[in-house]
């Protein structure tokens, strides 16, 4: 090649630079060195020239090598231009440095050679522009907290041509809370060619900032139907089973991967080949601490536009922005569904604490009622077979006297009653005083004799001479022992007997109350003292309860003992402590 020649190839502005010298190269076809420039040598390489023809390997430092042949393996044998934007150089002696390659094949009349051409006062002007658009791009996706207003800010900055990347279309996966599903979102862009046209001339006419098309998202959402978004929700991929899919492997690889013929490759897939129908696409991982949240993926299918290395970067780095918006959002739904779940608990929770509440009141006035009806039932039934004497017999004054005596007793007893229930509760305490426990049991027996003699029930009594008198409440005392024997009566429909003992021994004084009935089962014996629990249809499973509480408010012990078809008995344990030894003492027994 002549030196005028050379001095053309070498002094010639490249387009791609707009008019600005750059640094330049020539070699020949073999890619030895022909000539380069003082800004190629001294300001790219920091060195001095080679001697012409020595191997391109050994003359450019290893970065520029790798980078011119990359260009070449990609320009192949055509007579075109490769640019390889971003290539990063180091040296000792300078620092790091950023340049855009561009690697032209040319021919002159001798021969073909290659065009080396290198400038990085570009490049520092587009990394300032990439800088500004990642930045506001930034800013918008920081603005929106729900997760569809975000994904939608997502994909508008990579697809806007003002302010955003510029694809012509973008779809967003994420990776679900199980991390087994790569799951479409959202996707963004024209459906067709005539509304790419439209959506281009549109905004050529009346220019938009980024800010103007994330805030479109209402009337986009509103709008039906879109093609895209119905496509990319059907879409989604196994992390296990799709494992050699490129979504699954940018995301498990996290890595960029730019595919530049689809229809060759395996990766794709020929769902994913079909939706796409591009010649290029490229996918890039959103990673939130090194961990995939899911991918975006972008084309250029009605431009036709190329994707390089300047996208693909761009579109990285703006990725990993957005996937910790993403995950912001998601989060952020996630605490406002459990802050809407906990308000809606909290709501039941009120009206069921209001229903519980009301159900405790009404309980306890069942009780109530429950217990007041007990209590007044047995001496009500008491004076009325007394009564019921009297009328057969008003002439024989031996019965007169005794139903009087027994009908006086038990009104006393009502009284009694009465007057327990009108005290404050807080008030309500055992009136303890000696108490013959042998008359307590004569009298019981005497007063349910009549009663139980017409439904076939004996009383027998075995009671121990020398019992010294127990400290006692005679009054609730009585009732507990009434409540007994009822309970026995009741226990033996078809008659039976009912046997009173009492002793002492083992440092305490006994009383036992048994009876041939039908008796109880396993459950039942363990459950006979709890409240509102009855084996009887018509019982409201008051009474044993009232005789549990009132035997160990005195400090006493009870148990019950039952043998199915055979029987009950209920043993009363009066530890000494509760017995008076002083036999002087005033003692009631009735």
């Amino acid at each position: 090649m002549t030196s005028e020649n050379r001095h053309n190839y070498i002094s010639c502005p490249c387009p791609i630079f707009d008019q600005v010298p750059v640094a330049m190269l020539l070699a020949d076809h073999e890619l030895n060195v022909i000539e380069g420039n003082d800004a190629f040598w001294s300001g790219i390489c920091g060195c001095e020239p080679p001697p012409e023809g020595t191997p391109l390997r050994d003359a450019l430092p290893a970065e520029l090598w790798d980078g011119v042949e990359k260009a070449l393996s990609r320009a192949g044998e055509n007579a075109g231009s490769v640019e390889v934007p971003g290539l990063r150089l180091y040296s000792s002696d300078q620092p790091q440095r950023v340049i855009d390659l561009r690697v032209s094949m040319a021919s002159d009349p001798v021969r073909k050679v290659v065009v080396i051409a290198v400038n990085t006062v570009p490049d520092t002007g587009r990394r300032l522009t990439e800088l500004t658009l990642l930045t506001d791009m930034i800013r918008v996706l920081r603005q929106e907290t729900e997760v569809d207003r975000v994904l939608f800010a997502t994909l508008t900055c990579a697809t806007a041509g003002t302010g955003g990347i510029g694809f012509n279309r973008a779809w967003l996966f994420v990776v679900d809370p199980g991390g087994e599903w790569l799951e479409g979102r959202m996707a963004l862009g024209p459906s067709s060619q005539e509304e790419a046209h439209e959506i281009w001339a549109r905004v050529a006419a009346e220019p938009h900032t980024l800010d103007d098309f994330t805030a479109a998202y209402d009337r986009w959402a509103e709008r039906e139907p879109k093609p895209l978004q119905e496509i990319v929700r059907s879409m989604r991929f196994s992390m296990r089973d799709d494992a050699d899919r490129v979504p699954v492997l940018a995301a498990a690889q996290r890595r960029a991967i730019k595919i530049d013929d689809p229809a060759d490759d395996d990766r794709v897939g020929d769902e994913l080949r079909e939706i796409l129908d591009v010649d290029e696409f490229v996918v890039v991982p959103m990673l939130v601490s090194d961990q995939p949240r899911g991918v975006l993926m972008a084309d250029n299918r009605y431009s036709h536009g190329p994707i390089t290395d300047a996208d693909i970067r761009l579109l990285t780095l703006f990725a990993q922005h957005a996937g910790l918006a993403i995950e912001s959002a998601l989060t952020w739904e996630e605490i406002q569904s459990s802050r809407r779940e906990l308000e809606q608990a909290y709501t039941s929770l009120q009206r069921t604490q209001g229903e519980l509440v009301r159900a405790e009141q009404l309980a306890a006035i069942g009780e109530m009622s429950a217990r007041i009806a007990h209590d007044l039932r047995n001496p009500l039934v008491t004076i009325g077979g007394w009564a019921m004497d009297l009328k057969e017999e008003p002439g024989d004054p031996q019965v007169v006297q005794h139903a009087a005596d027994i009908i006086a007793k038990e009104s006393s007893h009502l009284e009694a009653i009465l007057s327990m229930l009108l005290e404050p509760l807080a008030e309500r305490q055992l009136h303890l005083a000696p108490v013959d426990l042998n008359a307590l049991v004569v009298d019981r027996a005497m007063t349910c004799e009549s009663g139980f003699k017409s439904k076939g029930i004996d009383i027998r009594l075995d009671l121990a001479d020398g019992l010294p008198p127990v400290r006692g409440d005679i009054a609730q005392l009585r009732r507990s022992l009434q409540n007994l024997l009822d309970n026995a009566a009741d226990a033996m429909p078809d008659g039976g007997t009912i046997s009173l003992s009492t002793w002492q021994g083992e440092g305490n004084v006994w009383l036992r109350i048994e009876d041939t009935g039908v008796g109880l089962s396993k459950e039942a014996t363990e459950r006979i003292f709890d409240a509102f629990y009855s084996t009887k249809h018509y019982g409201s499973g008051i009474g044993l309860a009232v005789v549990w509480d009132t035997i160990r408010a005195h400090g006493f012990d009870i148990e019950v003992e039952s043998r199915q078809e055979e029987g009950t008995a209920f043993i009363i344990r009066i530890p000494e402590i509760h017995t008076i030894q002083d036999v002087g003492a005033d003692v009631d027994g009735v």
